[in-house]
């Protein structure tokens, strides 16, 4: 249910910009795990780093080293970029 909440929330974030701007504002990964919580998608914050974890195999360094915050980090590992 945890992988399946965090997908949703990132299709939130796909879609609604101002979920994507406070996302990309996050300092942690509690911060994300009680925003997505306050807009219904509940996960655990191992669950989201593990998923992160995952994609960033897939990514070349330049991807995330051009991220100006961890948030923006894991909107880039999830595909969102802009």
């Amino acid at each position: 249910m945890s992988e399946s909440a965090l997908a949703s929330f990132v299709n939130l974030t796909r879609s609604d910009s101002q979920v994507r701007d406070q996302v990309r504002q996050a300092a942690t990964p509690m911060h994300v795990v009680n925003l997505a919580k306050e807009k219904g998608h509940v996960f655990t914050q191992a669950t989201m780093m593990k998923m992160q974890a995952e994609k960033m195999k897939q990514l070349h360094d330049d991807h995330i080293n051009d991220a100006s915050s961890w948030g923006e980090a894991l909107l880039i590992c999830f595909g969102e970029h802009s």
